[in-house]
């Protein structure tokens, strides 16, 4: 153990000596997620009507005609029943529901809003209203209906800190390892470890260990930035929720260090090293919903995305983080980041070497 613990010790120490290695894996992250939480990316948009039409019937397929003509407003009508989240994240701007007796003997109509959306509500009322009267049908009502949450206004801050926290711990992981094995080997600080009388399990549990602690660090370093500097409220109070983040965030750290050990056992230096890291993390940082969700993208590719080691991270890391989702829930996201960690590691045995 004594072992373990010196191996730690050293790269921790080389490890916050490198001012590199804290810009890329704290100072970057934190860089991002403030600019962007403020600056509101992905805000600038026509704003977007969920609709659920549950009458489906010729006057409701009018109403939705009529509403798909107005070229200000972006009609969802692929929005289920459990549209709350799409709300509270700011998915959604409303939701408008058409009862199933619309037309009959119900001639209202409702509309769901997220209380800092208030006014895009009462617009969307506004031509809803509008449209109705031109069907030539008396006494249509839109009654507006503010949707309570246990936290509001999460918005676009709440959905993009999970991610970024995820994003850093892909790099932490993946570059951190890669740079820091190439440096040892082309310095023969490797070479020189296998003449010590420790085997191949001391360095790399001794590595892990390390890298585990300096994650973990970075982690609760920009949670706790989310929550001070963009007032977004971590896992809704419930303890059990840290528990949650905690258990995926290690177990995320686990993964992305074992493919960084895969990426610099395979490459035998930085210009190979830099460009296979590259290639792994640039897409994932796109495609795994850091930034927004996937379900913007077409299915085929967001099929796909769901299977990248990163898109389980981050999915578990947001509804741990926004609505407390336990462990029990989040089974399918934790069944692929294990099975990713059983291929990261087989690889990544196979492919180290000592110089």
């Amino acid at each position: 153990m004594k072992i373990y613990l010196i191996i730690a010790s050293s790269t921790i120490k080389m490890y916050f000596r490198r001012t590199q290695s804290l810009f890329w894996t704290l100072f970057f992250p934190v860089v991002m997620m403030i600019g962007l939480g403020f600056f509101g990316f992905g805000e600038y948009e026509k704003p977007k009507l969920g609709v659920i039409d549950q009458a489906n019937n010729l006057t409701s397929n009018a109403f939705i005609n009529n509403l798909q003509q107005k070229q200000y407003i972006e009609i969802d009508q692929n929005i289920d029943e459990n549209y709350e989240e799409n709300l509270l994240e700011h998915l959604t701007d409303s939701v408008l529901i058409i009862p199933e007796d619309f037309g009959s003997s119900n001639n209202k109509i409702e509309i769901y809003y997220e209380k800092s959306n208030s006014e895009l509500a009462y617009s969307f009322q506004d031509t809803s209203l509008f449209l109705l009267e031109n069907l030539q049908e008396n006494n249509f009502t839109v009654e507006i209906i503010e949707k309570k949450f246990e936290h509001e206004n999460q918005g676009y801050k709440g959905f993009l800190v999970p991610g970024i926290v995820a994003l850093a711990i892909m790099q932490s992981g993946i570059l951190g390892v890669v740079f820091t094995i190439i440096n040892y080997k082309s310095q023969g600080v490797l070479k020189r470890l296998q003449a010590a009388p420790i085997n191949p399990g001391h360095f790399l549990i001794g590595q892990l260990i390390s890298r585990l602690l300096i994650i973990t660090i970075q982690t609760v370093v920009l949670f706790i930035i989310g929550v001070l500097i963009l007032d977004i409220n971590i896992a809704l109070g419930n303890i059990y929720a840290w528990i949650n983040i905690g258990i995926f965030s290690i177990l995320g750290s686990i993964l992305f260090l074992f493919i960084g050990l895969a990426i610099s056992g395979a490459s035998p230096n930085e210009d190979y090293a830099a460009p296979f890291a590259n290639l792994i993390t640039f897409p994932m940082m796109f495609l795994s919903g850091v930034f927004f969700d996937n379900d913007l993208l077409p299915d085929w590719i967001s099929n796909i995305t769901e299977f990248l080691p990163l898109t389980p991270l981050v999915e578990s890391l947001r509804e741990s983080a926004l609505y407390g989702t336990n462990t029990f829930e989040l089974l399918p996201q934790l069944i692929i980041i294990l099975a990713w960690i059983m291929v990261a590691f087989g690889v990544g045995v196979k492919t180290f070497k000592w110089e």
